[in-house]
């Protein structure tokens, strides 16, 4: 049920330790035109080991709340804090994932996934022992020498993935890393992210424009309003585990589907 006209939804009562919390977040920006107001108020937690998803229409300020939370842009107002600490700089326990998946051309696949840990002055032999393990276990068992160029769009983000995980983050956040892949290959690489999310034990914020996705693949979907972005309602999804290609299938999930989509419909005025 949507929450009344000029209502907040009531809050979703977190039981389980945040690791990220932000709180009252705001966010301007200097423009030709006067200042441009992204983000207002926002406050949401994000459990250990919990997956939420963020949705919203472009420009609402969903990837700005991500560059706060890495510790690349200071908020106007309130604050990101990981462990109760404000994040005001990059932090080894937080690691990301773009659309793009960026990796050096004159690197093999297994010397970017590493390239972490070398940064880091980490036990490069180890790292490459856990890389060729977490390369093969999502489908690059053939490609640890391979440059990134003889890569698929789906290939490069498996390997993104890995790479992310080399730093053995708490918290791991994705800014519409699927957007650029085709349908059968993002439908694939879902299956994939969910899988690897479970199995680590990580928590997960996840940017994407996909209801279908956020609700495969989160334990919580939180829909944003268009600029400046508030917390339009937060859904809890609670189906199964682990997920799969019969949760596609399932009543519930076409239930919690259609609860996100009618957000958006009431944007446009089309219900």
């Amino acid at each position: 049920m949507m929450p009344a006209a000029g209502l907040a939804p009531p809050p979703i009562v977190h039981t389980a330790p945040q690791l990220m919390r932000f709180e009252g977040v705001g966010q301007a920006f200097d423009t030709a035109g006067g200042p441009l107001r992204v983000l207002d108020g926002v406050s949401l937690g994000i459990g250990e080991t919990e997956f939420v998803a963020i949705v919203g229409s472009s420009g609402c300020g969903k990837s700005t709340l991500l560059r706060i939370a890495t510790g690349l842009l200071a908020p106007s107002e309130g604050r990101a804090a990981f462990c109760g600490r404000t994040v005001s700089e990059p932090l080894a326990e937080i690691g990301m994932i773009f659309q793009d998946a960026v990796m050096l051309p004159w690197m093999s696949v297994i010397e970017n996934v590493t390239l972490p840990v070398r940064i880091s002055g980490g036990d490069m032999a180890a790292a490459r022992r856990d890389a060729a393990m977490r390369l093969d276990r999502v489908g690059l068992s053939g490609f640890h020498d391979a440059a990134p160029a003889t890569l698929s769009g789906g290939m490069r983000q498996r390997a993104a993935i890995v790479r992310a995980l080399m730093t053995k983050p708490r918290l791991l956040l994705m800014d519409e890393p699927f957007g650029a892949l085709d349908a059968l290959t993002r439908e694939h690489m879902n299956l994939e992210l969910a899988r690897i999310a479970e199995e680590s034990g990580i928590a997960v914020l996840l940017i994407t424009h996909s209801i279908a996705e956020a609700v495969f693949l989160a334990d919580r979907v939180v829909v944003m309003t268009p600029r400046p972005g508030r917390i339009a309602e937060e859904i809890a999804v609670p189906l199964a585990r682990p997920r799969t290609e019969a949760t596609l299938l399932e009543a519930e999930f076409a239930a919690i589907c259609h609860r996100v989509r009618r957000h958006f419909r009431s944007e446009t005025g089309i219900e």
